[in-house]
């Protein structure tokens, strides 16, 4: 039924995880090269130096809101999921075996209603999240 998406979202998966293991190394070097010149410095005071910013304890803080977002998202593709069905449902009811068109249609609205309560959902989770912020101020 979702054939078409499913290259696509493996694909991504896979270039995220390859993406977020090259960094993982990178960052991991540049920390052991920061903490060697650190040790190269004979007569500077390193007690005082806060390595934070850098080694990213402050994470976090920019992640706060990260379940927030996962879960309007879900929420709203599982929605996109219910409403795709419905409308299926309504317009094309049980067929035995449906022609190519309808099959064919049936996987845009499954696909279209998707996406769009995903998007409506991120978007719903952005806007909670701004205005959480704006009252934690």
């Amino acid at each position: 039924m979702l054939d078409f998406i499913s290259i696509p979202v493996t694909f991504g998966i896979g270039a995220y995880a390859f993406y977020k293991l090259i960094e993982l190394y990178v960052r991991k070097k540049e920390r052991i090269m920061i903490i060697e010149k650190l040790n190269m410095l004979d007569n500077v005071n390193t007690q005082n130096i806060n390595l934070s910013n850098l080694f990213g304890d402050d994470r976090i803080l920019k992640n706060q809101y990260l379940a927030l977002r996962i879960g309007a998202l879900l929420m709203g593709l599982g929605l996109g999921l219910l409403v795709g069905y419905l409308i299926s449902q309504l317009s094309f009811g049980y067929i035995a075996e449906p022609s190519w068109d309808v099959r064919q249609t049936i996987s845009v609205i499954y696909g279209a209603t998707t996406l769009f309560f995903g998007g409506m959902g991120l978007i719903t989770g952005f806007l909670v999240e701004t205005n959480m912020k704006r009252k934690q101020k």
